[in-house]
């Protein structure tokens, strides 16, 4: 079996050194299938912080809805 080059440079410390750090979460199946479907599932997760950090997401400092807004994810999806 052959061994692509790229996954051999790959494997070298700080070879992926993206300014990131790898963490494990635990999400909703929804949740996984709506950030498959944005190509990047990093990149859509830092989006979305970067958006609730700009206001663009109402919530209350903590990402939790501020009761009465336009859209109250307290509910189970």
């Amino acid at each position: 079996m052959t061994v692509n080059p790229n996954s051999l440079r790959n494997l070298k410390p700080a070879a992926n050194c993206k300014n990131a750090v790898r963490v494990t979460l635990t999400l909703s199946p929804v949740t996984v299938e709506l950030l498959k479907a944005q190509g990047n599932m990093s990149g859509a997760v830092d989006k979305l912080i970067q958006l609730a950090m700009l206001g663009k997401i109402e919530h209350d400092g903590a990402l939790n809805p501020i009761p009465g807004s336009e859209v109250d994810f307290r509910h189970k999806l």
